[in-house]
């Protein structure tokens, strides 16, 4: 006979395992088989234009809520197939691209110009965003992307303001 306090155990993990799989495959994008990265950061738009109405600090609490969620679907993920950032976790694309617009309202312009950016420094990583992917676990996966999101911030925030666009 079955131990039903081991068959309990069995289904909260499977559950905790498809919660972070949801989670950090921004609801599946990531499985896309083609670009997830870029597809993953799409998933921040209609985010971004749901809260970003609702001034800074809401700003600031949604993009820290996704970026302590991702960080534990991606620990969850990392940990039980063992990969070290896997393509199909997106969520730190999407925390990352959220970074980007902080304080920037998104305009259709400055959505595409900061997808842009983001995307730039995501795939280039410049000196030292490549060095945070060497952290250990979900935190590799993730910081990597939010200081790409910060570089691309910065460009942004410039562009926005010098050029007035």
């Amino acid at each position: 006979m079955e131990n039903p306090a081991r068959e309990e155990k069995e289904s909260e993990i499977s559950i905790k395992e498809y919660l972070s799989f949801l989670i950090a495959t921004g609801g599946f994008v990531g499985k896309i088989p083609f670009a997830p990265g870029t597809l993953g950061t799409l998933v921040a738009v209609p985010i971004i234009l749901i809260y970003w109405s609702k001034g800074l600090l809401a700003q600031l609490s949604i993009t820290a809520a996704v970026f302590f969620v991702g960080l534990w679907a991606s620990i969850v993920l990392v940990e039980k197939y063992k990969e070290k950032d896997p393509e199909y976790i997106v969520v730190d694309e999407i925390a990352g691209f959220m970074v980007t617009m902080i304080a920037i309202e998104p305009t259709l312009v400055h959505l595409v110009i900061g997808f842009i950016l983001f995307r730039l420094y995501d795939i280039l990583k410049p000196p030292p965003i490549k060095h945070f992917e060497r952290l250990p676990s979900g935190l590799g996966v993730m910081v990597d992307d939010i200081i790409a999101g910060i570089y691309a911030w910065a460009c942004l925030f410039i562009i926005v303001k010098i050029f007035e666009i």
